[in-house]
């Protein structure tokens, strides 16, 4: 079973995704920011990053490219309710390795997980 970490702070976006993204099969861990994340991607096997770009005490930019000064190369899928100018070339150029702009269809979310997976 694939395990990803889903940072999402509006509980009930976080709720939802993560109901049906273990509905798809994933194991999933749910947080609310990204405090926590280093540790738990030091404690266990983890194979996805799903990211929210407002996040609160660090935005998903700053979390991205913070796990990446570290090493991990983790595939990483940002969401973002943002609409601006070359925001996918920034978010790329932090380290994600996609991008899904809010509103979005569930199925499209897992299609894409699915896809970095397999990549």
């Amino acid at each position: 079973m694939p395990r990803v970490i889903l940072v999402e702070d509006d509980t009930l976006v976080r709720t939802l995704l993560m109901r049906r993204m273990t509905q798809a099969g994933w194991s999933v861990v749910a947080l609310k920011d990204g405090r926590d994340i280093q540790a738990i991607i030091n404690a266990q096997q983890i194979d996805l990053l799903v990211v929210d770009l407002g996040l609160p005490y660090m935005d998903g930019l700053a979390l991205l490219e913070s796990i990446r000064a570290r090493g991990v190369t983790i595939p990483a899928l940002v969401i973002s309710g943002y609409e601006l100018p070359h925001l996918q070339d920034t978010v790329r150029s932090a380290g994600a390795h996609d991008m899904l702009q809010k509103p979005f269809d569930q199925e499209e979310l897992l299609v894409r997980m699915r896809r970095l997976l397999a990549a």
